[in-house]
């Protein structure tokens, strides 16, 4: 097991059972509960410091917002219909496909007005390079995968943690 994902009175966790690193899950992003959307801040709160955390535990290390995450300066967006698939193939298709937009027009994903309903249709028409592939629900027997490229390696638990939140637990 590399991680698991916990729930109880300290709030939604992802915990590393080998170096006791946690990081704090939540679906409050920009200050407002927000649908296909992410936080991941680190937390040195543990069980044996009895839940205290200091103010520099609750730093950002990684955002999805509603899909659309950026790393290293490369915008991503979870459940995507990449180039090069053909739409009856992506429909029908129990795989969600994680997708690099190379050209996204936004600097930023705070530049972004998610509330802007013909920007929000333009988005999900993007079509981008495939570069990972989530499958399955948690609650099948086959469970929840998700497959990612190189590149996305150093975020791939939080990919694979959020993936699992927003879509096997619907």
């Amino acid at each position: 097991m590399v991680a698991e994902i916990k729930k109880d009175d300290r709030g939604t966790r992802l915990v590393n059972p080998k170096d006791r690193l946690e990081w704090k899950l939540s679906n409050k992003v920009d200050g407002e509960y927000t649908p296909f959307s992410y936080s991941v801040r680190k937390s040195k709160s543990t069980p044996d410091t009895g839940g205290e955390e200091d103010d520099s535990a609750k730093d950002e290390v990684f955002v999805v917002h509603d899909q659309l995450f950026k790393h290293k300066g490369s915008f991503y967006m979870l459940a995507n219909f990449p180039k090069g698939k053909l739409w009856t193939e992506h429909v029908r298709s129990p795989v969600r496909y994680i997708s690099r937009l190379d050209g996204f027009p936004y600097p930023d994903l705070s530049k972004v007005d998610y509330q802007d309903r013909d920007l929000r249709d333009k988005t999900k028409r993007l079509r981008g390079v495939a570069v990972g592939e989530a499958s399955g629900l948690g609650i099948e027997e086959g469970g929840h995968h998700v497959r990612l490229d190189s590149e996305l390696d150093d975020v791939g638990l939080f990919v694979a943690a959020i993936s699992y939140l927003i879509y096997a637990s619907a």
